[in-house]
């Protein structure tokens, strides 16, 4: 028994040599993939990218999202209105706020083939911080202030030729009131003369 007992280690020995071995010429389990180009599967995605200039702020992406991850957050300017923010932690990767998004031909909302979220020193504070943002913002936000001013400048423009012309027909108005009015005291006027002749005579 002790013999056999004896013979059993070199045998397990030389079995994990053999394992470690063929290990090493095996090909890789895993590898760093983000510096490959790694085309993404069907049902695979990635890190949202919302485009603030696209979006309209209907809030459809909000109202798809099964697991209500999606804040509409004000801008204080009319278009668009709102704009989604993603909460990152809750997020599920679905798309069904890209699916439900309306513009075209470009979603406002979308996921990318952009799968690297690694955080850190993770903590829950940084994970509930980490929100997918609209890109540029701020310049949307000053562009569609712009255009709200030359609008409201074109209206005001447009309101005052508006009166204008309507001034204009008034006072067309009154001069023809008036032209009417003065040929029709000549005219009486002219007939005066002929009722005094014909009284005379």
């Amino acid at each position: 028994m002790e013999a056999k007992e004896a013979l059993k280690i070199p045998f397990e020995a030389t079995k994990k040599v053999l394992r470690v071995t063929k290990a090493l010429f095996a090909p890789k389990a895993t590898e760093i993939w983000w510096d490959k180009g790694v085309r993404r599967e069907l049902h695979y995605r990635g890190k949202h990218i919302i485009k603030a200039e696209l979006c309209i702020g209907c809030g459809m992406c909000s109202r798809a999202c099964p697991v209500n991850c999606i804040e509409m957050v004000p801008t204080g300017v009319k278009k668009p209105r709102a704009v989604p923010k993603v909460r990152a932690n809750e997020c599920m990767f679905c798309g069904l706020c890209e699916d439900a998004c309306p513009t075209k031909p470009e979603k406002a909302i979308k996921l990318t083939d952009h799968y690297s979220m690694i955080l850190e020193d993770v903590t829950w504070d940084k994970l509930t911080d980490y929100v997918f943002e609209p890109e540029n913002l701020e310049e949307a936000i000053e562009k569609a202030k712009k255009m709200e001013e030359l609008i409201e400048k074109k209206k005001q423009e447009a309101l005052k030729k508006k009166q204008q012309a309507q001034q204009a027909k008034a006072d067309m108005k009154k001069e023809q009131a008036k032209s009417a009015e003065n040929a029709k005291a000549e005219k009486e006027q002219q007939a005066k003369p002929q009722k005094d002749s014909k009284g005379e005579e």
